[in-house]
């Protein structure tokens, strides 16, 4: 299905609600700008019956992928914010049923900052009701996780908060340093 990371996924000149969703993407892309095309993709490859049996191998939520397309935005998976720091914990002690390199390169696309001795580590989404951003900050003392899910009533001008809210708590417990 994928090669590597570096695979190019072409675009198939449907033109979608952001731009840069409008052009070929590889894995870092995809993961950057939460291209769900590419991500419907490889659902549609698996099949709901082997998506089911993935999500409950990795005990994510409640494991379902029936209702919609992409099941993962509007169909009926449900997860707290509390499974996924553990699902996150997981994927940081490499303990997923999947092979430890590409759980690494999983972690390594997932990079969105880095210092001297830290790196932030995390994935955005919406639902167009909901938005989430979760992942962890690394440090040499060991990693800081977090989840947040919030509405999003006002949907495009309410996904910024997202970020916000994540970095302003983790920098006022020093787990983030101040920008």
């Amino acid at each position: 299905m994928v090669r590597d990371e570096f695979q190019v996924f072409p675009w198939d000149g449907t033109k979608r609600w952001l731009d840069t969703w409008n052009h070929d993407q590889d894995l870092r892309s995809a993961m950057r700008n939460s291209v769900v095309w590419v991500y419907q993709k490889f659902a549609r490859e698996i099949g709901v019956e082997r998506e089911g049996l993935y999500l409950h191998k990795i005990d994510y939520g409640n494991a379902d992928p029936s209702g919609a397309d992409p099941f993962w935005v509007d169909g009926n998976l449900t997860i707290s914010a509390q499974e996924q720091i553990t699902f996150l914990r997981h994927l940081y002690r490499n303990e997923l049923p999947f092979r430890v390199e590409h759980q690494r390169s999983l972690k390594d696309i997932m990079i969105v900052e880095a210092g001297r001795d830290w790196i932030l580590r995390a994935k955005t989404g919406w639902s167009g009701t909901a938005g989430w951003w979760v992942g962890w900050v690394e440090w040499p003392t060991g990693p800081v996780f977090f989840a947040l899910n919030i509405d999003t009533p006002k949907r495009l001008d309410d996904l910024p908060k997202r970020e916000a809210v994540v970095r302003a708590i983790l920098t006022s417990i020093k787990a983030l340093p101040a920008s």
